[in-house]
């Protein structure tokens, strides 16, 4: 398969070791809701992918949303 338009593409920077995040909307997701779904997504993955119940990646999603163990760092301009 060859991915010609990705909507996400995370990484971890070699030399700070942070996560680095770029979005690429498109057509089908152009919005902070439909990249929402996205993250709802990616936790049932993350939880298919680990054998663990979706319940036990949320309760870890809740954890960091409330308490922030990094910040979002670079500049992006607003897509709205």
């Amino acid at each position: 398969m060859k991915i010609k338009t990705p909507l996400v593409i995370m990484f971890e920077d070699q030399d700070t070791k942070n996560v680095i995040c770029h979005l690429h909307p498109s057509e089908s997701c152009d919005s902070y809701q439909g990249y929402g779904l996205l993250v709802c997504d990616l936790v049932r993955h993350v939880a298919k992918c680990f054998g663990v119940n979706e319940e036990e990646v949320w309760e870890w999603v809740d954890k960091e949303r409330t308490n922030p163990t990094t910040d979002i760092t670079g500049s992006r301009q607003k897509l709205n």
